[in-house]
């Protein structure tokens, strides 16, 4: 009965020590990130791109959706930031695959309860985007 008790205080004291290790590596993991990955960027030449034309473009793991009007470049995260479906550009109204809702050029949609997502980007004067 001795023996019992020890060996359920010490699997308790394993336990608890377990526990509060991942705990701690939990709430410090952002703490360890390597520099290189924070100052990741990515390059696209947009110097081809048809006006009215929807070009969508791979970041990491999610996509862009990139649109020529006229001479201004217009950049948007091809996923929409309520239901995460697909953006598609028709007719200078940008609408999500899934769901009734119609944003205009300037990322706010229609009746202005929505606004879509855009990333940290520049476009430098060789007509590359860059995407931060």
């Amino acid at each position: 009965m001795v023996y019992n008790k020890l060996l359920l205080r010490v699997i308790l004291k394993m336990l608890t020590t377990v526990s509060l290790l991942w705990l701690t590596y939990v709430f410090t993991a952002g703490f360890f990130s390597s520099p290189d990955s924070a100052e990741s960027f990515s390059k696209f030449d947009i110097s081809l791109l048809k006006n009215n034309h929807p070009t969508y473009f791979k970041v990491n793991r999610r996509e862009l959706l990139v649109i020529k009007n006229q001479d201004e470049h217009i950049v948007f995260w091809a996923q929409d930031p309520t239901y995460g479906c697909r953006l598609e550009y028709d007719n200078l109204v940008i609408k999500p695959v899934c769901i009734d809702i119609e944003y205009k050029l300037d990322g706010h949609s229609i009746n202005g309860e929505f606004k879509l997502l855009s990333p940290d980007y520049k476009i430098n004067s060789q007509k590359e985007l860059i995407v931060f």
